[in-house]
C-alpha cells in the first residue's frame, strides 16, 4: 500500500468516524478543589449535558478515591443498584441516582474526616462512551471552640466589695467609740 493510499484510507476513515477517539459528551466538576473541616459535610458535583443521555443508554457511574485506589459509589441504571463497596464511606457518602438523569452527580459527604483528603475521579459511561474528571477534597482540622468562661456578674464583685468596705466603717467607728470611751475615763 502506497503513501497516498494510506493517506486517503485514513481521511475517509477521519470522515466518517468522527466521534472515533473522541468523547462524546463532557463531564465537567463545580469546583476543582473542595475546602471543609472535619466532621463537617460536603457535597461533591459533577454535571455532564442532559442530552447526552437517553433513556434507552445504560448508565453506570462510578466514584472512587484516587489515593486510597478505593471504590466509593457504584451505580448501574440497568440493574437500579447502587452500591456502597467500601465500608470506611459507607453511610458517610450519599448520591441521587435520580439527579443522573437530569446531568448531574451529587455526592454528600457527612462527618468529614482528615484522612476523606485526597482526588476523587468520577467515571460516567453511557452504552460504550465513557467520561471521567478528577476533584480534591482538602479537609482541615476543626478549629478549637474557646472554652466558655464562667463569667460572674459583675454586680456581685461589687457587692462583695461594698459588704466589706461596710464592715470595715463599722469596725473602725466600733474601735473608735470604745477608744474615746476608755481615754475619757481615764
Amino acid at each position: 500500500m502506497s503513501i497516498c493510499a494510506a493517506g486517503l484510507s485514513l481521511m475517509i476513515t477521519v470522515i466518517f468516524c468522527p466521534a472515533a477517539g473522541q468523547t462524546p459528551f463532557p463531564l465537567s466538576v463545580s469546583q476543582d478543589v473542595y475546602q471543609a473541616e472535619q466532621h463537617s459535610n460536603i457535597t461533591l458535583t459533577w454535571i455532564f449535558p442532559v442530552s447526552a443521555v437517553r433513556s434507552t443508554d445504560s448508565l453506570i457511574v462510578d466514584i472512587m478515591d484516587v489515593k486510597h485506589m478505593t471504590r466509593i459509589y457504584n451505580y448501574d441504571s440497568e440493574t437500579e443498584t447502587e452500591l456502597y463497596p467500601h465500608e470506611l464511606y459507607r453511610g458517610r457518602v450519599l448520591c441521587d441516582p435520580e439527579l443522573f438523569m437530569k446531568g448531574r452527580i451529587e455526592c454528600v459527604f457527612t462527618d468529614l474526616r482528615l484522612n476523606d483528603t485526597g482526588t476523587y475521579q468520577c467515571v460516567v459511561m453511557f452504552d460504550r462512551y465513557r467520561s471521567y474528571k478528577t476533584c480534591d477534597l482538602n479537609v482541615t482540622a476543626a478549629k478549637d471552640q474557646p472554652a466558655m468562661e464562667t463569667s460572674n456578674p459583675v454586680g456581685r464583685e461589687r457587692f462583695g466589695l461594698y459588704v466589706g468596705l461596710a464592715l470595715f466603717t463599722v469596725v473602725t467607728i466600733a474601735l473608735s467609740v470604745r477608744y474615746f470611751r476608755f481615754y475619757k475615763l481615764m
